[in-house]
């Protein structure tokens, strides 16, 4: 492609100024406590902890209901961080297959964990038949079902700033998410190395904490991301519209909204189809391929791991990066 610039599946940039860093107040500080609260607000919950990772959220969650569930059920097509913190904690894993079956009713009087993959809803919310789950929305912050964010429907809901992640930090960062004091408490406190409102106790606990100078850049984040959301949903429109159905990843039905964080197509020919699009300089990734999945699992995903490809879509391309991805796609598909 000669001098072409190179169409990356991500970018980051920000126009972030800290306020926080030239202070020295770096931990529990305003920011963090100001994040909470809008946090609460925009995702309709009571309560909210703030981590610092994705995995730190779901492992403080396992922590919480280790009294009640000893055995968790989860779909192990996604990345380990899912289960991995359970399998520490002394979970028995069972792993079920659920992304893109149907007529799947989950475990009761077990723990299960719905996954909502590349900013998708899953549709498990409407078949849990009174289960008890928590949901890792690690990939989805901002999507719906039924008008309702994704992470506030089970116990507990986990969240991931991680760069990668359509909203997040300018490093790790997470958040564990709950209607139920009891719960807000517990986080909290494991979290906090045994602390409550200044106070110790004693509590089994480590330091899971965010950090004010991550608090502010999610902040700063915070300002512009329905926009954000809004703009990569019109593009991921666009592309959609160029690529025959159907694509499991791709669909939106009445009550979601999707906000395709992660763009995944399944591909017949995926190896030509990444070769077309390098030749074009616009980059791909195997998001997920086989390798994400235990080694007796990755038999059962065949079909699905041979196909997925990712392309980017985000909220940032260019115009004329834009116009390159859908001539490349009509260029393969039309």
């Amino acid at each position: 492609m000669g001098h072409m610039n190179r169409i990356s599946i991500c970018k980051l940039q920000s126009n972030y100024k800290s306020i926080v860093y030239n202070s020295g107040k770096w931990i529990d500080g305003p920011k963090t406590k100001e994040l909470e609260e809008k946090l609460k607000e925009y995702l309709g919950v009571e309560y909210v902890v703030l981590t610092n990772s994705g995995t730190s959220a779901l492992l403080a969650a396992y922590w919480v209901l280790k009294k009640e569930y000893h055995t968790l059920f989860t779909d192990p097509y996604t990345f380990p961080a899912t289960y991995q913190p359970a399998r520490l904690l002394g979970y028995k894993i069972k792993f079920i297959k659920t992304i893109l079956a149907d007529n799947i009713s989950l475990p009761k009087k077990r723990l299960n964990v719905i996954t909502h993959l590349f900013g998708q809803p899953n549709r498990l919310l409407s078949k849990t038949n009174n289960a008890a789950f928590i949901e890792d929305a690690c990939q989805s912050f901002g999507a719906e079902f039924n008008g309702k964010k994704l992470g506030t429907f089970g116990k507990l809901g986990c969240f991931s700033f991680y760069p990668t992640k359509m909203f997040h930090t300018c490093g790790h960062g997470g958040a564990v998410v709950t209607n139920q004091e009891n719960y807000y408490k517990a986080v909290k406190i494991f979290v906090e190395s045994g602390r409550f409102e200044g106070k110790v106790t004693e509590e089994v606990s480590l330091n899971l904490r965010i950090d004010e100078l991550k608090a502010e850049f999610l902040l700063y984040e915070l300002d512009n991301y329905e926009n954000r959301i809004k703009i990569q949903r019109e593009i991921a429109k666009e592309f959609t519209r160029l690529i025959p159905l159907p694509q499991p990843f791709l669909e939106e039905k009445d009550g979601e909204r999707h906000i395709y964080s992660i763009f995944n197509l399944c591909v017949e020919n995926r190896d030509k189809f990444r070769s077309y699009m390098d030749r074009l300089g616009i980059e791909t990734l195997i998001y997920y391929g086989e390798d994400v999945l235990p080694m007796a699992e990755r038999s059962k995903y065949r079909e699905l791991t041979s196909t997925i490809v990712a392309i980017p879509c985000r909220w940032n391309l260019k115009t004329s990066e834009i116009a390159r991805i859908k001539k490349a796609l009509k260029g393969w598909f039309l």
